[in-house]
């Protein structure tokens, strides 16, 4: 916002020539001693001002040699944080890995409930795996447990990635379970929208969706 006290706008310059006698005039009066005062007086000024007493001041080079150390240091910290935590990261993530490949592995064998609880085991590892989500929500479909399902599909879509189409499907399939035709309605129009270019695989993901019935 344009300030109205821009020095150009402020009208105290008006005043200008009386602040100047005003200084003057203070000069004038501080140069006539007291007669009362001796000669120590002056001593006395000089010993109470010091570089101190300014706003602007010399900095200790030692000062700021220490203050140019803990930046150093605060600095060095930051990056053995962020280190130790792509470090830490990489460890959850082998270890979600393999939970997944058990999910995976149950889910073939048609061990749904296994399965679900392979993937969950992943996600207290890594919380932000859209596949690891979108794998427990079809292990739940398959056990007939829409409503999970769905959960997970709006997790993916609301919080990780609005347009990740597994979820727009699966999320398609769950409504479809619970007969929910608008719903279902509501996700295919969005897949199709957000995946344009691949019609041809969603249109003959929902074919073999409708065999299933």
């Amino acid at each position: 916002m344009y300030s109205l006290q821009h020095p150009q706008m402020d009208e105290s310059f008006l005043r200008l020539d009386s602040t100047v006698d005003e200084v003057i005039n203070l000069l004038r009066s501080i140069k006539k001693p007291n007669e009362n005062e001796t000669e120590t007086k002056p001593e006395e000024a000089a010993d109470s001002v010091t570089d101190d007493n300014f706003m602007v001041t010399v900095r200790d080079p030692g000062n700021t040699s220490n203050k140019s150390k803990d930046r150093f240091t605060f600095m060095r910290q930051v990056d053995v944080e962020l280190a130790e935590r792509s470090k830490a990261r990489l460890e959850r993530e082998k270890v979600a890995q393999k939970f997944r490949k058990l999910g995976n592995s149950d889910y073939r064998q048609g061990n749904y409930e296994s399965a679900v609880r392979m993937y969950t085991q992943a996600l207290e590892n890594i919380k932000d795996s859209p596949i690891l989500y979108i794998n427990r929500s079809l292990s739940y479909i398959k056990l007939h447990q829409f409503k999970r399902a769905i959960i997970d599909c709006d997790f993916v879509l609301n919080k990780l990635d609005e347009k990740y189409m597994r979820a727009w499907l699966y999320r398609a399939m769950a409504y479809k379970g619970l007969d929910d035709e608008a719903s279902y309605e509501n996700c295919i129009k969005y897949v199709r929208k957000y995946h344009s270019k691949q019609l041809e695989f969603i249109n003959s993901f929902l074919e073999k969706m409708s065999n299933m019935q």
